[in-house]
Parts: structure tokens; C-alpha cells; sequence
């Protein structure tokens, strides 16, 4: 199975001169968190990381320094959903993985999981419960959701290619655009299975998100 990491943001909320791709945990830069995982994962074959052009020679800076092998930066797209089209045209395996490189906190237990759950579904996600009351409205509330339905959904996931690329060829025609592959695949058919997700499965997007995973590294 080939996998995709997704790096190519400008990572703008964390107020940095630099993509949050190249933030410091622990003196490590973000994005090599994921790839060393994947690089020693035994069902992954090969792993194409989409990147900012513009740091591109960061990316393989790093990835020389790190030594981790079997990886091929490619150039991302202008938004989440056009990175991942372009990830896919380089895919050779019936399925695929896709990450975040801005989720560090995952570990070979976690992908195992995920992998063993790929029975006869079109995508696989990983789900935790929503905790939080949730109500839709702009200054007034409209109407309430029933939260015992609600997930959030992380990453990593698994698809099978033909019918993800299918669902991005679709949704590129309609000028349609998902937050994330599971909600792509859904809307035009699949068949999308939620598996347990993680609460340790934090994405970065602030700096107070990497300060807490610096807390969980040192657990």
C-alpha cells in the first residue's frame, strides 16, 4: 500500500515565518514525526509527501538528515483537495493511506488498527465521539444535533484509489469541495467505515496544540 502525507500548508493560524510543517517538537521538525513512522510501517511501500514549492528544499534537507528512505516529495496543490488529486496520480497500490503530517502523535499500533479494519468498505476513518454539545445558528440558535451521532473524524485514513480518485475527478467537475477524503467518497456514494479513532491523535493548528504534544512526548 502507497501512502500519502499531506504537508504542503502554509500553517497561517500558527502566526509563524515558517509552514508549521518545519515547527520544532522536541528539537525535531514537525513533518518527520509522520514520516519516520511510515517508513517503518511494514504494509507501506512507498510514501509521497506533498510539499510547499517554495520550501522544497527544506523537505529534502530534512528527509537527508532524518535518513528515511522510500520517499518522494511532489509538488501540493493550492488547497487540501488538490494536494491529494495530484498525490494520487503517483499512487501504484489498489489502496492507499492518507495522513497529516500536522498529526505527530499516531504510532505503528494506531496504523495497524486502521490497516485491519480494511474489510470490503470503500475508505476507512478513524472517529472519535463528539463531547461537546453542538448547535447550528448564526446570533440565534436554529436547531440542535443529536451528539451521540456526532464524530470527529482523524487521520490516518484508507481508500480504496479507484474510487477515491473517481470521487475527486467528480467533485473537480462540480466544483465541489470536501474538509477531508472520507466526507469526498461519502457524498458521492462510498461506502465510508468509522473505527476508533484516538484522543492522543491531535492535530496542530495553534501553538498551544504543539505545546501539548511536547507535554504527551514526554509521558
Amino acid at each position: 500500500m502507497d501512502a500519502i502525507i499531506l504537508a504542503a500548508g502554509s500553517g497561517l493560524r500558527m502566526n509563524s515565518n515558517i509552514p508549521k510543517q518545519f515547527l520544532r517538537i522536541k528539537g525535531k521538525p514537525l513533518f518527520i514525526y509522520s514520516l519516520e513512522l511510515f517508513d517503518k510501517c511494514s504494509f507501506i511501500d512507498k510514501i509521497y509527501i506533498t510539499c510547499n514549492k517554495e520550501y522544497m528544499h527544506l523537505y529534502n534537507e530534512f528527509i537527508s538528515m532524518y535518513d528515511i528512505k522510500n520517499v518522494e516529495c511532489i509538488e501540493g496543490g493550492s488547497t487540501r483537495q488538490e494536494s491529494v488529486y495530484r498525490a494520487l496520480s503517483f499512487i501504484n497500490t489498489p489502496k492507499v493511506m492518507i495522513h497529516e503530517a500536522a498529526r505527530p502523535l499516531i504510532d505503528l499500533e494506531f496504523m495497524n488498527s486502521i490497516f485491519s479494519s480494511d474489510l470490503d468498505a470503500d475508505g476507512v476513518v478513524p472517529t472519535i465521539p463528539v463531547k461537546f454539545t453542538v448547535a447550528i445558528g448564526n446570533d440565534f440558535m436554529e436547531s440542535e444535533l443529536d451528539r451521540s451521532k456526532l464524530h470527529n473524524v482523524q487521520l490516518p485514513q484508507i481508500f480504496n484509489k479507484e474510487i477515491l480518485f473517481s470521487a475527486h475527478e467528480k467533485a473537480l467537475n462540480d466544483n465541489y469541495e470536501a474538509t477531508e477524503d472520507g466526507m469526498l467518497v461519502f457524498h458521492y456514494g462510498g461506502r465510508v467505515k468509522f473505527v476508533d479513532g484516538r484522543e492522543s491523535n491531535i492535530k496542530v493548528t495553534t501553538q498551544l496544540d504543539i505545546e501539548l504534544i511536547e507535554n504527551l512526548l514526554k509521558l
